[in-house]
């Protein structure tokens, strides 16, 4: 009670800077008990777009994470498995996987084999994709005979399948 009539009675200036002080010891221990040390993959070297992480080489380091972030980062090798850079990744940095992704099966303006399957029945055609896509990805691809474009659903074989 006493600590407080004196922070009233200083002069404005004073309080001000004693309240920022308190106020930034109080966010400190909030910040120390809601973030955790965790050693987390890093790459050894540049990863170039498209390239394989793991194929490029990785250490782990320790970083802190605030607790509500941990889900944006790979935490350990297991979740870069098959996966490529999507973006240009630093050595010694955190991987986010926003920043990785699955390889591209289809290429832009690469040939591409169309499926249509329905009860039995199975159409193939040959077409032009527009845009690259992972497994799974929609792509649109132009049909080569009938200059029709259509979207379709990457295959893990990377024929696209067509649905009706």
């Amino acid at each position: 009670m006493m600590a407080r009539s004196i922070l009233l009675m200083a002069p404005g200036r004073i309080r001000r800077l004693v309240w920022g002080l308190a106020i930034l010891a109080w966010a400190g221990q909030a910040v120390a008990a809601k973030a955790a040390e965790l050693d987390m993959p890093v790459p050894v070297t540049v990863v170039y777009p498209g390239q394989n992480i793991l194929e490029r080489g990785v250490s782990t380091s320790a970083f802190i994470v605030k607790d509500d972030k941990v889900d944006l980062f790979a935490l350990d090798e297991s979740m870069l498995v098959g996966l490529v850079a999507k973006r240009t990744l630093l050595p010694g940095k955190a991987i986010r996987m926003s920043d990785v992704k699955l390889p591209d099966l289809v290429k832009a303006g690469a040939q591409v084999t169309l499926v249509y399957r329905e009860a039995g029945l199975i159409i193939t055609g040959l077409g032009t994709a527009m845009l690259a896509g992972a497994e799974g990805d929609l792509v649109k691809v132009r049909n080569r005979d009938s200059g029709i474009i259509v979207s379709g659903v990457v295959d893990a074989d990377g024929t696209v399948r067509i649905e009706g």
